[in-house]
């Protein structure tokens, strides 16, 4: 019985952040139309054909923040400790600032990668970090705790493998950020295989269930005004607030890394090989380009609506499939769709490739 109100709540508060991110939506894109961050349609990689506003961000962060103050106030976050819950705070409000003022006057991505590395160590600072892993066929955990530095509260090499998933996460959604409402779609989707995962018997952790209906709910709320046609943009702000907040729910639901990295899996593998790619072709890896897959689906004449719901639908899929497998299992899962998504982008770019052919033909 008690699980069941306690679901219904997190329903409850998953629909409340939903509609005060939807309105606070409204109120950030007059905000950033003031403020000059707009997009333009200047061709390219950029599909939009009218100016549309940034700042998306700026609503769902102050949404979560909003929701973070509210469930703690009531002593709702029973599984996070305050020190956590005002970490996780913080680095909203440092990836906020960065998007937000990048979104305004666009910076280098050297330059820019600096607000999600402080926003990782202050979580870290705040003592969440992935400080161990579960072992194969029910061994014992494997500690990551090598060496402690208790001078500057420093554990190697948990803390340095948690600013890297941390940045895994955070780069995984900013550039996938390609396709109307892809990527906040897929944070919504992340929350919920977390928030599934901590309301099971096994992992039950109501009150990081509730912190992940407040982080689904923001993004959910927003997706209206972001779906194809997009009213608004994520922008840096909410760009990287998606991956980083699903970052951090998986290390605080138990530590479980695998049931994000599953739903991540294939903007990871896409953004590894597309750096990959630039890399072998002497270019830039920060340099943007249309070698994304999103990009490829579009280029071969799939429908932008329809490449969106494809990958929200692998991706939902292998969350679902991961709650129901162990760790060697989940493992195999990833690696199963890094493999279908190089063989998908190879694929794609094959058909795209005979499409141009077939169109040079019909001109000649």
């Amino acid at each position: 019985m008690e699980r069941i109100i306690i679901i219904a709540g997190v329903l409850l508060i998953a629909a409340l952040a939903a509609v005060l991110s939807y309105a606070l939506s409204i109120w950030s894109s007059r905000i950033a139309i003031k403020a000059g961050a707009v997009d333009q349609p200047t061709g390219g990689r950029k599909i939009h054909n009218k100016p549309i506003p940034l700042f998306g961000g700026l609503g769902i962060s102050i949404t979560i923040l909003i929701g973070i103050f509210l469930l703690f106030s009531q002593g709702l976050l029973v599984d996070i400790s305050l020190r956590q819950v005002l970490g996780f705070a913080a680095a909203i409000v440092i990836l906020l600032v960065g998007g937000l003022t990048d979104d305004s006057r666009p910076r280098p991505a050297g330059l820019q990668i600096i607000f999600p590395i402080l926003a990782s160590i202050t979580v870290i600072a705040s003592g969440t970090g992935i400080i161990q892993v579960t072992g194969f066929a029910d061994a014992a955990p494997f500690s990551l705790t090598w060496w402690r530095f208790d001078a500057l509260n420093l554990s190697f090499p948990a803390d340095l493998i948690t600013v890297v998933w941390l940045l895994f996460a955070t780069y995984a959604t900013k550039l996938l950020d390609g396709l109307d409402g892809l990527v906040t779609g897929m944070a919504a989707i992340g929350a919920v295989m977390v928030g599934a995962l901590t309301l099971s018997p096994t992992y039950f952790q109501p009150g990081v269930a509730m912190l992940a209906g407040v982080v689904g709910g923001s993004f959910a709320g927003f997706l209206p005004r972001n779906i194809h046609p997009a009213k608004q943009f994520l922008g840096e702000a909410g760009s990287t607030l998606a991956g980083f907040s699903l970052g951090f729910l998986a290390i605080v639901s138990s530590a479980k890394i695998a049931i994000a990295l599953a739903v991540l899996a294939i903007p990871i593998a896409d953004a590894v090989l597309v750096v990959i790619g630039r890399i072998r072709r002497g270019v830039s890896p920060w340099k943007g380009d249309s070698t994304h897959l999103h990009f490829r689906m579009l280029n071969a004449g799939i429908p932008h609506r329809t490449a969106v719901a494809l990958l929200w639908g692998v991706s939902m899929a292998a969350g679902v499939f991961a709650l129901t497998l162990q760790t060697r299992g989940k493992i195999f899962l990833v690696a199963v769709l890094v493999v279908l998504t190089a063989l998908w982008s190879w694929w794609i770019q094959r058909r795209q490739g005979i499409r141009g052919l077939k169109n040079e033909e019909l001109r000649g």
